[in-house]
């Protein structure tokens, strides 16, 4: 009896011992970061901080070439928005990150409601597509405490069949503070 409580002593033991080489570490994370008092005020406009981008009625046709059929990557209408914001208590270049559903015939765009037709939207002053989830940096300067990001939204082919419908898609925008 006292035989087996001596083994069974001594292999607890050793299997403690083994077990702690199971817990040594491949790498560290280190968390950094910085408080700042306050972000930006966003007010877009008359509507506040919400804004309504208003493609009004077009014909699909207008996604059309000039044989009469629907080419891919046709810019049917384009409208200009822009988001100011106020009040900013940081003195660095600002980026966004916009959400919401992807369009399905172009992962870069968003899904506007139409089948065929999706919504892109880029920085004034550059053609490059801010995909759905994508960090992108740098978009406006604070001067005086203020900022304004200038973005054109446009409608545009994704699909050489295009089913009408109504264009309804929310998206949600955050400021991206460096």
């Amino acid at each position: 009896m006292k035989k087996n409580f001596i083994w069974a002593s001594l292999v607890m033991i050793l299997g403690t011992f083994s077990s702690f080489s199971a817990l040594s570490y491949d790498g560290k994370i280190q968390f950094k970061g910085k408080i700042i008092e306050n972000g930006c005020t966003v007010a877009a406009g008359t509507a506040g901080k919400d804004i309504t981008v208003d493609f009004g009625k077009l014909s699909k046709n207008v996604f059309q070439n000039n044989l009469g059929a629907i080419e891919i990557n046709t810019v049917g209408k384009s409208e200009n928005f822009t988001i100011n914001l106020s009040a900013c208590s940081v003195t660095r270049n600002l980026g966004i990150l916009f959400t919401g559903t992807s369009d399905d015939g172009n992962r870069n765009f968003y899904a506007s409601g139409v089948d065929g037709v999706g919504i892109k939207i880029h920085k004034q002053g550059s053609d490059t597509a801010i995909a759905p989830g994508v960090n992108v940096a740098d978009i406006a300067t604070i001067v005086s405490n203020k900022a304004a990001m200038n973005f054109i939204a446009e409608l545009v082919a994704t699909k050489t069949t295009i089913v009408p419908n109504d264009i309804n898609q929310t998206l949600n925008f955050t400021i991206i503070y460096p």
